[in-house]
């Protein structure tokens, strides 16, 4: 990341200035070099809520939700939005992550992170833009995007247009901030497991971000993802700094 105070426009044009070839592609995704577009398996109004627990205690709600198709410098995007919001003891957290990735291509072009953990606000906006390998945070600070870019509320929605087998293991050189990959993957077993919506056949996906926040480096979070066409996200088991927390789907809209 290079702390560099442009706004955007300023920016770009240092970018085309500079030449955005001065900068070598990364190491391509092992499992496909060039983002596929299959149909997805969600649409928009799609919103699925899950209660969130700390060891025996209910201490939360978390909703992933489809908000709508957005335009994004005239490209069509998926406007998504993943909302937690928990308490336990002394410690409370509310996380808000947004994307907006295209409908056509499925990469990122716009990031949204507001995190408020024990009274402490952080707000950052990103503006990624991949025809140039350029994001901007907060039209103040600007660094290089991997060919592609995916951000971690994207990725979850990507995972879903993956066929999962266990015993794969995809590595992606598509995270936005080109210095924080790779993101991996890792499938781990097919099982049956049990949330409030129901009993469901699941497929245990582990990811692995090297940044911060829910899904940060360590490889503590699983996914269950539904073992079907359209991948349900069933469970999200992860850890913070009071412990394991275990969100489970409580509806599907």
């Amino acid at each position: 990341m290079r702390r560099v105070g442009l706004g955007v426009t300023a920016a770009l044009v240092a970018l085309a200035a500079t030449g955005a070839a001065q900068h070598p592609a990364a190491a391509p995704d092992i499992a496909a070099a060039t983002p596929e577009t299959p149909a997805a398996p969600w649409a928009v109004g799609e919103r699925l809520e899950y209660g969130v627990r700390w060891g025996f205690f209910n201490v939360g709600r978390a909703s992933l939700e489809v908000v709508g198709i957005d335009t994004v410098r005239g490209e069509p995007c998926w406007h998504v939005l993943f909302m937690f919001n928990g308490r336990a003891l002394s410690y409370t957290l509310r996380d808000s992550l947004q994307s907006w990735f295209g409908v056509r291509d499925m990469v990122s072009r716009r990031f949204t992170q507001d995190n408020n953990e024990n009274g402490r606000p952080h707000s950052r906006h990103y503006e990624i833009y991949p025809e140039h390998q350029l994001w901007v945070r907060n039209d103040v600070d600007s660094g290089r995007t991997a060919p592609d870019p995916l951000d971690e509320a994207s990725f979850f929605f990507y995972a879903r247009t993956r066929p999962l087998e266990p015993g794969q293991t995809v590595v992606l050189n598509r995270y936005f901030q080109h210095d924080r990959n790779p993101v991996t993957l890792q499938v781990l077993a097919r099982q049956t497991i049990s949330v409030p919506a129901g009993r469901y056949p699941a497929v245990a996906v582990r990811p692995i971000f090297q940044s911060g926040g829910l899904f940060g480096k360590g490889g503590k979070a699983l996914i269950w993802f539904s073992d079907d066409e359209s991948r349900i996200p069933l469970r999200i088991r992860t850890s913070l700094p009071i412990g394991t927390l275990d969100m489970s789907l409580r509806t599907r809209n």
